[in-house]
């Protein structure tokens, strides 16, 4: 761009305008999953599903019944995105989010560590958290998401959860990525930096947040499990694992007019048919814990920035407003939810979410170390 702009006015008056929409659809009051909802639905089977058939009072027959085939025979531990647009087009779009949710909170692994996360977090909270012994051994890595250096005030720089761990006394490391490049350039950035940690002695926690997700994934695959054996867990925090149709539509493309031109190399490694190819030749090695962490929308929680956003992905299937939910997720690991949040994460204290995720993850570990690798100074 030969002019300059500053982004933060250009910001406030998007916000300011896109408010203006009022949020319509019926309201809600239920809970999925132990997490409580309050807000507005998109249609009265998502509002059935979330007030009557969760909290087990079965009114609608012939609903319930369509509802319980759903549970009687899942077709995978979780829906896929093929799935979840099937439902959006026979219930609605808030319905299979919620169905989702619901999904995810029921698994054993995902219930447990999120029993765990959320102690930890509520116990930073307030300030009586006692760290895990085995905090000691562990340093955390930083990958920040797209355009972290021109839109820090979405947390992108993720600036907040490196203080809230430092705090806590957690050694943490920053990988200085190109902010608006592409994925694969990014990987070997990301790969060069995990694997000069190799020599320390201690253990590794990667977090990545959207973009970065593929970012670490593929610098993970890279590495394969020799140079990753200091790497103990990895945090995927609404991972734009398989991209987005967005980038498709080349809809990403109007953030230059905030925050002036993007490499378009960024974008386009973040269309659906790259990702995906990309996507099914991930291969994290066996012996490092994933933890998805992800939030889930219905259609009354959008902040400004995710709206427009979730408007345009409704016709895939549910979604955070960047990211069609399916997508978020790296099959086979453990993954926590945060009802009510877009992909921003905008409404929660992202330090105490970020300490208890560390936390938990730790502790975890220390009840299934069969999978750590030995780790050598050398």
């Amino acid at each position: 761009m030969s002019k300059h702009r500053n982004p933060l006015i250009a910001i406030t008056a998007i916000i300011a305008v896109i408010s203006l929409s009022a949020c319509s659809g019926l309201p809600v009051h239920g809970s999925v999953a132990g997490q409580s909802v309050d807000t507005r639905v998109d249609a009265e089977t998502a509002r059935y599903y979330l007030v009557s058939y969760l909290s087990g009072r079965r009114t609608n027959p012939a609903l319930d019944q369509r509802i319980d085939r759903l549970y009687r025979a899942p077709s995978a531990p979780l829906p896929d995105r093929v799935e979840l647009k099937r439902l959006s087009e026979e219930f609605s779009v808030d319905f299979a989010a919620a169905y989702f949710a619901d999904r995810i909170g029921g698994a054993p692994d995902n219930r447990r560590f999120r029993e765990i996360f959320a102690e930890s977090r509520r116990a930073y909270a307030q300030r009586r958290l006692i760290p895990p012994a085995a905090v000691a051994e562990y340093d955390v890595m930083f990958v920040p998401t797209y355009l972290y250096k021109r839109l820090p005030v979405l947390g992108s720089d993720l600036a907040v959860p490196r203080k809230a761990l430092e705090k806590a006394g957690v050694p943490v490391y920053f990988v200085e990525t190109v902010e608006d490049g592409a994925i694969e350039t990014n990987a070997e950035i990301v790969a060069a930096a995990i694997a000069a940690r190799i020599s320390g002695g201690r253990r590794l926690i990667i977090i990545s947040a959207s973009k970065s997700g593929s970012e670490v994934a593929l610098a993970l695959t890279q590495l394969g499990p020799a140079k990753t054996r200091h790497v103990a867990g990895w945090i995927n925090a609404v991972g734009a694992l398989q991209g987005t149709p967005l980038a498709d539509d080349r809809a990403l493309t109007d953030l230059e007019s905030l925050v002036g031109a993007v490499d378009a190399a960024g974008i386009e490694s973040l269309t659906t048919e790259r990702s995906r190819r990309r996507f099914i030749g991930f291969q994290v090695p066996d012996h490092i814990l994933i933890v998805n962490y992800l939030g889930i929308p219905l259609s009354g929680d959008l902040s400004s920035w995710a709206r427009q956003g979730f408007k345009t992905l409704s016709k895939h299937g549910p979604n955070d407003g960047i990211l069609l939910l399916a997508d978020l997720i790296y099959p086979g690991a453990i993954s926590v939810a945060e009802l009510g949040l877009d992909h921003f994460l905008l409404d929660r204290d992202s330090d105490s979410a970020t300490v208890g995720l560390v936390a938990g993850m730790i502790r975890w570990l220390a009840q299934s170390p069969a999978k750590f690798l030995p780790v050598s100074n050398r």
